[in-house]
């Protein structure tokens, strides 16, 4: 017997945040392949028309761009005006959009790191404040939330990203286990080193793994959807996401400096 499509399981629409690059495009077009109609939010008009034109090409599915920065105090507002005026009802949130900054805390632009906060965090909470209630009352949806590895060990020269993706992975569990018998399913994915523009925006060396791309993640996220709570995308990330739980903290700590400190140069 086939099995329902995400489509069946969960609705018609889909709202991917951060979706102009990387992991955020890989859900948008998977998604679409999936027959939904896909809100694609990012700040970035100019790859969000490109990826309008891919997906119209393919065929399946489709996208409307919403242009918002989510890391501003009124951007969730402006996506939730938007997603009022088609009159669609977000049935399946991506909680994808994030940024992070690699040094010394108070090297980092003040500004930076707030927005970063507000992208990586309030954002995430707001936007499935927003959209969360009106899947339990139609009995069907799904949040995924994307934190990192990152999230599940101390990153020195790292701190305030490394929390960020803490708070991600702590809330989306917990939000699971709230969401349990209504319906709703919320997974929390966890890439680690991924083939996306993250690296050179963080400040970090492009490693260019040939072995996890974005579509990987995609293909780890939805494949779990609606089975676990969280999903560790690559066996080496759930080595270093699953194995840090048995390492003394002080010892982690310093393994982490060690890592990040040659990172850097330092």
């Amino acid at each position: 017997m086939r099995s329902a499509s995400l489509k069946d399981r969960y609705g018609a629409v889909a709202l991917v945040t951060g979706a102009s690059s990387g992991i955020g495009a890989a859900f948008s077009r998977a998604l679409a392949a999936e027959g939904f109609t896909v809100l694609a939010v990012a700040r970035r008009a100019d790859r969000l028309a490109a990826l309008e034109s891919e997906i119209k090409k393919d065929g399946n599915g489709s996208l409307i761009p919403v242009v918002v920065d989510l890391s501003r105090d009124d951007g969730v507002d402006a996506v939730v005006r938007f997603v009022q005026e088609t009159g669609l009802a977000v049935d399946v949130l991506v909680n994808n959009a994030g940024v992070g900054f690699l040094g010394p805390l108070e090297t980092v632009e003040r500004d930076k790191t707030i927005g970063m906060i507000n992208l990586n965090c309030r954002a995430v909470v707001d936007m499935t404040i927003r959209f969360l209630p009106g899947m339990k009352v139609r009995r069907r949806g799904a949040v995924i939330v994307v934190s990192s590895v990152v999230g599940t060990v101390p990153a020195p020269w790292f701190s305030a990203y490394s929390a960020t993706k803490a708070f991600d992975l702590y809330f989306g569990e917990s939000l699971h286990g709230e969401c349990v018998g209504t319906g709703v399913d919320v997974l929390t994915v966890l890439p680690g080193l991924t083939e996306t523009e993250f690296q050179a925006g963080a400040g970090l060396r492009d490693y260019h793994s040939p072995y996890r791309s974005a579509q990987h993640v995609v293909e780890s996220a939805l494949g779990s959807l609606g089975k676990k709570s969280i999903v560790v995308d690559g066996w080496f990330n759930k080595f270093l996401a699953h194995g840090a739980r048995f390492i003394p903290r002080g010892l982690l700590l310093a393994l982490s400096r060690i890592v990040m400190r040659k990172e850097l140069g330092y």
